[in-house]
């Protein structure tokens, strides 16, 4: 399998490059136009390239042979090939793909919440290039529940992207260009995930949240928190990629303070190995809240855990355990409204 997803990365990687050089484009809009010609969707920018460039690149993508793989190995190309193309344009951090790492975590939490439940309505109020979301869907899918997503992005080359992923996928998500931040509450969805943005928000007019900092700039993604926990039923569960650093800001006390409220309730928060962050300053936990309303209660205790590193099985095992007994004691279920 692993010779398959090797092989089929690198002959999408050569399609990529051949498409970036002869358009003099960006790789990242190379490979929108790639997942364009894989789809059989017309794009104006390959039907300009010669007979002979794009008989190449149709080569290219039939010795891939990636409609052959299976949806688990097809998601592990497209993260390979995400990655390789922010680094070689130098995206900025908020464009970064959610590795494996971190994106299996949020599955599991995801799935032991979902657990006696056939479909489960998720959504991503920072949804990028869509890894994320594939993840969990992809973790979901195993125990056999399926997942209607809504995802929410203000970049609209991200959300292309991402739209790209999930019909190479099969996904069918519901995508939405906009600014998640001035989204009215739906209370709709049962599941919200995010790898948060990180950084100042910039509209003040429209961060009337508790999380509001005035007179100074709101952090976008303290922001973000509070407006995805509206987005959730009573008994929801949100699980946040957020900065280690998130109770240490500045803006520390606006944020504990509406965690505090009786809107949410602060369940747990687990901290990744710094191993797996080159730069600390870029560390990341999990942040796991639950929306108040129906069955849901303040567990005892919050669960505040180091994950193991990724090598230490037997580590990973016994937290497993751990945290599963910890949900089950402390009934942290999906409604069964």
């Amino acid at each position: 399998m692993y010779e398959e997803i090797t092989t089929a990365t690198n002959q999408l990687q050569q399609a990529i490059k051949l498409i970036a050089a002869e358009l003099d484009i960006s790789t990242i809009e190379a490979t929108i136009i790639l997942f364009s010609v894989m789809l059989d969707q017309e794009d104006v920018d390959f039907a300009s390239l010669s007979g002979e460039m794009q008989g190449q690149i149709h080569a290219l993508i039939a010795a891939s042979a990636f409609q052959d793989l299976a949806v688990a190995s097809k998601r592990q190309v497209l993260q390979f090939l995400l990655v390789s193309v922010m680094q070689t344009d130098g995206l900025p951090a908020n464009y970064q793909v959610t590795p494996d790492a971190i994106g299996m975590w949020v599955g599991y939490i995801a799935e032991q919440f979902a657990i006696g439940h056939d479909r489960v309505r998720l959504t991503d109020v920072a949804i990028g290039s869509g890894n994320l979301v594939a993840t969990v869907s992809q973790v979901l899918a195993t125990a056999a529940i399926t997942t209607t997503v809504i995802g929410y992005d203000n970049d609209d080359t991200l959300l292309t992207v991402a739209s790209g992923l999930a019909a190479l996928l099969g996904y069918d998500w519901q995508l939405e260009l906009g600014d998640a931040v001035a989204l009215t509450a739906q209370s709709t969805t049962d599941l919200l995930i995010s790898d948060l943005p990180v950084g100042y928000y910039p509209k003040d007019e429209v961060a009337h949240y508790q999380v509001n900092a005035a007179p100074e700039k709101t952090f976008a993604h303290h922001l973000l928190i509070e407006q995805g926990m509206r987005q959730l039923i009573p008994c929801g569960l949100g699980i946040f990629v957020a900065p280690a650093n998130l109770f240490e800001s500045d803006q520390a006390k606006q944020l504990l303070g509406y965690l505090q409220s009786d809107e949410v309730y602060l369940q747990g928060m687990l901290r990744f190995p710094d191993k797996l962050f080159v730069d600390p300053a870029v560390a990341k936990v999990l942040l796991i809240l639950q929306r108040a309303g129906a069955q849901a209660t303040q567990v005892e205790p919050v669960m505040l855990g180091q994950i193991p590193e990724v090598a230490n099985k037997a580590a990973n095992a016994q937290f497993i355990s751990e945290f599963s007994t910890w949900m089950q004691d402390n009934h942290l279920k999906m409604s069964q409204d």
